[in-house]
């Protein structure tokens, strides 16, 4: 029986969390549709993650999606509940905790723990953060689809609420697990039903949760994952096994067999500087897609941007093979992001926010249309970066969801596919904002080290 229910705003904060539970054994699926789950789910699942892709999305939107994709899961006999947010707590952290509320007893109560410490990411004094920064001091205030512009969680998510939102200080959480359960206890009494936790170690969120198991109530887990997996193992829903850690590494190996795709349609300077690292790699190609063309409303502009792309991986892959290849729309690799929303605008015929989906859908289509050119047999793995770009490209592969499996580094997370011509092929997703120069190197070099186990595994089975 599934007993474990997490719903993330979109599809690599599904992968963060779920990466947690595979590194201690418990291999969760993550289906990337919220509309698929009631009838691709296996019951026999111990833990489910459902994306929502609504952090773009209209609070009310975020709101009934996160309640169709609640309410899937409570069919399936789930009784421990998470949101799973963003680090950076872009989104619609409000309505969607409001959505999961919404299917559950009276007697829920959202505990928010927004630290995530292996990512150097926590809350103290209520505010969040991000490797000594404040959160709006970071360049996720200046994200253009979902910015975030003050660093006081209690307030940012007071204004998202209308219930009151209470803040248990640093100073109680030190006092360990008894100290905290009291004071729970007491904002509970007075009908708060949505509480903001600080938290600088893990230790301090496993505190948390041995507080949280203790209480009358049921707790929903609202975090970026830590504190989900905590209460799932104080709860007994899940246990550690034990875990074969695999090498992290920035060198090639001369039995690197195959091609690792990649698929890049975020346009950060973070992808920007690990493409450009990535493309330094001996046998890396780059196929690059203009952003403009991909969603002009003439279709016929559309079609030779693509055809062109499809040409050149023909070209490419009919003579020696790459180690890698980049499937990528221009900016990723140029860093050149000066494409304004009265251009996307003027292109496509529509609004800048339905460009910008438009541009990840097309990226997607295009995507499928290059790997077949590739042949699934010598793709050794895909590297996926942005999460619209993962949804987009899951669903031209025909995919249902993916397995996770571990991480490579914290949010760079390890997985297969699910489903589709392309089932089983190992997958590395990660958001476009994750990692440092190297970390595309890593999760290429991790993605043959598991093709390479994989190949063995298999002979091993025929033999």
């Amino acid at each position: 029986m599934t007993e474990i229910g997490i719903v993330a705003d979109d599809v690599t904060g599904g992968t963060t969390v779920g990466a947690l539970f595979a590194r201690i054994g418990c291999a969760p699926t993550l289906f990337y549709d919220y509309k698929r789950v009631a009838s691709n789910a296996d019951p026999h699942d111990r833990a489910i993650i459902v994306s929502s892709n609504s952090r773009t999305s209209s609070p009310e939107e975020a709101f009934s999606r996160v309640r169709e994709a609640t309410q899937s899961l409570k069919n399936l006999g789930v009784h421990q509940f998470s949101k799973r947010i963003d680090t950076t707590l872009r989104g619609n952290i409000g309505a969607e905790i409001q959505g999961m509320l919404s299917v559950l007893s009276a007697d829920h109560v959202a505990l928010v723990v927004p630290s995530m410490p292996q990512s150097k990411k926590i809350l103290v004094g209520g505010y969040s953060l991000i490797d000594s920064s404040l959160l709006d001091d970071t360049a996720v205030a200046h994200d253009v689809r979902t910015p975030v512009t003050g660093s006081h969680v209690p307030t940012l998510l007071q204004a998202q609420f209308d219930e009151r939102v209470e803040h248990v200080s640093l100073a109680i959480i030190r006092d360990g697990a008894r100290a905290i359960r009291a004071k729970l206890e007491s904002l509970i009494e007075d009908d708060c039903r949505v509480i903001v936790l600080d938290a600088v170690t893990l230790g301090q969120i496993d505190d948390i949760a041995e507080a949280a198991v203790a209480l009358p109530q049921n707790v929903v887990a609202v975090d970026p994952g830590p504190f989900t997996l905590s209460l799932a193992l104080h709860r007994g829903s899940v246990s550690k096994c034990a875990h074969l850690d695999q090498a992290v590494r920035e060198t090639c190996r001369p039995d690197d067999v195959g091609t690792v795709m990649v698929i890049a349609g975020s346009a950060t300077s973070v992808t920007y500087h690990q493409m450009t690292r990535l493309l330094k790699e001996p046998g890396t190609v780059a196929l690059l897609a203009e952003p403009l063309k991909l969603i002009s409303s003439d279709s016929s502009i559309v079609e030779s941007e693509m055809s062109k792309l499809v040409g050149q991986a023909r070209e490419i892959f009919s003579g020696t093979r790459p180690r890698v290849a980049i499937l990528a729309v221009s900016s990723a690799i140029t860093g050149d992001v000066s494409c304004t929303h009265e251009e996307l605008e003027s292109a496509s015929g529509m609004s800048a926010n339905e460009a910008s989906n438009l541009l990840t859908e097309r990226l997607g289509t295009l995507a499928r249309r290059v790997c077949d050119v590739v042949g699934r047999d010598q793709i050794s793995g895909f590297y996926l970066t942005g999460g619209d770009t993962v949804v987009r490209v899951w669903e031209s592969l025909g995919a249902n969801g993916i397995k996770l499996t571990d991480y490579v580094i914290p949010q760079v997370d390890q997985s297969e596919v699910i489903g589709g011509p392309y089932g089983g092929v190992p997958v590395v997703c990660k958001g476009g904002m994750t990692g440092t120069e190297v970390t595309a190197v890593q999760a290429i070099n991790r993605l043959f080290d598991v093709n390479r186990m994989n190949k063995a595994m298999e002979m091993e089975t025929t033999v």
